[in-house]
């Protein structure tokens, strides 16, 4: 083949070599939901330090959100935002808050969760409502709050923080129902949005350690953490610098994919307590 049909491969490599490649997302405005939380948090931060500016979606503001502002204000614009967003007006309002404040959101972390766990059998229907809630229906309302602002952009990153417990987890049905279906946004809001230059993906962590994994006897916590090839849980900051890269220019082709934060884990094991995810 002549080298007409080939790639200029010192040219490409100057330009790369010219180029710094570090996850930057500066001058963008970042929405992350339940940023009170330990995930959310290290999230926000590691965004901030990346050079974009802060909103921190919680239903209500404490001394923990309090020195976190602090904290981030020493390196961007920060803004906390008090509101629900398991319903469409809710997550409007934060949306049009954050918006006020900060500027059109440009990257959307959907970090909010929660379950109820139980016996498929024992289930009630306002457990797997709370479960909806929390995972799929958070992300769902806002995602739609941001996508037209990006669509006009042409621009935007939404991240979606779901679980290997996706593909399923005895005694936790509804949980792993919510996370499957934010997947399967995922995928299809990529499909949609592609064209405007906004990519959507999911971050899916495993076992994320936490104050109530810690507080584990150590045979349980060991048992636990047995099936990763790692020897331990996942903890925030390798899921926020999963969030940061998908968020970056350098994940710019990068959109409809199911990003696993697990040391090589993509399902759920039996005895693995999936709820601090």
């Amino acid at each position: 083949m002549g080298t007409d049909a080939c790639f200029d491969t010192e040219v490409l490599l100057t330009s790369c070599r010219r180029r710094e490649y570090r996850m930057q997302v500066k001058g963008h405005v970042a929405l992350v939901t339940a940023a009170g939380g330990h995930t959310g948090s290290v999230i926000a931060r590691v965004l901030a330090e990346g050079g974009a500016s802060v909103a921190l979606q919680v239903r209500r503001s404490n001394p923990s959100i309090t020195r976190l502002v602090s904290e981030l204000e020493t390196l961007t614009e920060v803004h906390v935002i008090e509101g629900t967003i398991d319903n469409r007006e809710g997550a409007a309002d934060v949306v049009r808050r954050a918006t006020k404040e900060l500027g059109p959101v440009e990257i959307l972390v959907n970090n909010a969760g929660g379950m109820r766990t139980g016996a498929f059998a024992s289930l009630q229907r306002e457990d797997l409502e709370f479960t909806l809630d929390a995972n799929l229906r958070t992300a769902w309302w806002c995602a739609q709050a941001v996508v037209p602002s990006m669509m006009e952009q042409g621009f935007g990153r939404i991240v979606n923080v779901t679980s290997i417990g996706a593909t399923g987890s005895a005694q936790n049905a509804n949980y792993a129902v919510s996370k499957a279906a934010t997947d399967g946004l995922t995928r299809t809001l990529a499909l949609e949005l592609g064209r405007h230059k906004i990519t959507v993906n999911s971050v899916v962590p495993g076992l994320i350690a936490n104050e109530k994994l810690n507080a584990l006897e150590p045979t349980t916590l060991s048992r636990l953490v047995s099936p990763s090839p790692m020897g331990r849980a996942v903890e925030s900051i390798d899921v926020a610098n999963a969030v940061r890269f998908l968020a970056s220019e350098e994940a710019r082709f990068i959109t409809g994919q199911l990003l696993h934060v697990s040391a090589g884990i993509y399902r759920t094991v039996a005895g693995m307590d999936t709820s601090g995810v």
